[in-house]
């Protein structure tokens, strides 16, 4: 048995991987996965303006 992690930073990216693989004869193990690699405050001046979070989302896959 194979074993693989697809991982994409946008969602519509990682359903492109993982239908193409389904396609190779793997298969999704679990569920989605979102993990936040980086986040930044924005300001203006001393006022928090927002929040800018870089996301990873990943899928494990298995063939057998």
């Amino acid at each position: 048995m194979d074993y693989r992690i697809v991982t994409s930073s946008s969602p519509e990216q990682l359903v492109v991987k993982v239908k193409d693989l389904i396609k190779e004869g793997w298969k999704p193990v679990g569920g989605l996965q979102a993990l936040v690699t980086h986040k930044q405050n924005r300001y203006s001046g001393d006022q928090h303006k927002d929040t800018v979070y870089d996301v990873e989302y990943s899928q494990a896959m298995i063939k057998e």
